[in-house]
């Protein structure tokens, strides 16, 4: 599986048989428009019933809680707040994703995530949370793999209102040395208990 990072809290997760877009945005970002999503993922909203029954050639629609099975890949929103926390599984690989989480996690809550292989946190502060929250809920959750998103990038038209990166980055024992990115993040099935979260950081790019 592979996910590719969009801008906001955008991503895309391209599995063998499936692509599943997340809360891609009104704006325009970078590889929006040639995407091409089998399943559309939101964290915000609720599911309506026409958008998530199968249409040929649109894309299937899910928001707000509940447990959803689409196209092969299982949906699990957990409502938190204003906002739905979503884990989505493609090739038996666990993503989720906060949306615009504001406030720390329960234990129950933490309890009903589950296994959560990567998880895509917001780290830019403004409407959701900042570095120093955001990495107090990646230490809760304990994923093998976390992916900073919504943060300032000059990529990105409308995130100048974030914080940049590197507070979150810091916060996590990084340094500018160790923060490089990459277009994607390629992955082989679940990843097992990691000892230590590892922080990916993906470029906000179009799809190739």
């Amino acid at each position: 599986m592979e996910i590719t990072y969009l801008g906001l809290s955008c991503l895309r997760l391209r599995g063998r048989d499936v692509v599943v877009l997340v809360d891609p945005p009104a704006t325009t970002l970078p590889g929006l428009g040639r995407s091409h999503p089998d399943i559309i993922v939101r964290t915000d909203g609720v599911t309506v019933p026409e958008r998530l029954r199968f249409r040929e050639g649109e894309a299937q629609e899910v928001a707000g809680p509940g447990e959803f099975e689409v196209r092969g890949v299982t949906i699990h929103g957990l409502r938190s707040g204003e906002t739905t926390i979503m884990r989505i599984e493609v090739d038996e690989v666990c993503v989720a994703t906060l949306g615009r989480l504001d406030r720390q996690l329960t234990e129950d809550e933490v309890d009903e995530l589950g296994r959560v292989d990567v998880l895509a946190v917001p780290v830019g502060g403004v409407d959701a949370l900042g570095a120093v929250a955001a990495t107090k809920v990646v230490n809760a959750i304990a994923p093998s793999i976390v992916v900073p998103v919504r943060y300032r990038s000059s990529a990105v038209e409308g995130s100048g209102d974030y914080e940049p990166l590197d507070r979150f980055a810091k916060e996590m024992g990084l340094t500018e040395e160790t923060l490089p990115t990459q277009p994607k993040l390629s992955l082989t099935g679940a990843m097992g208990t990691a000892e230590e979260t590892r922080v990916v950081i993906l470029e906000p790019r179009g799809a190739g």
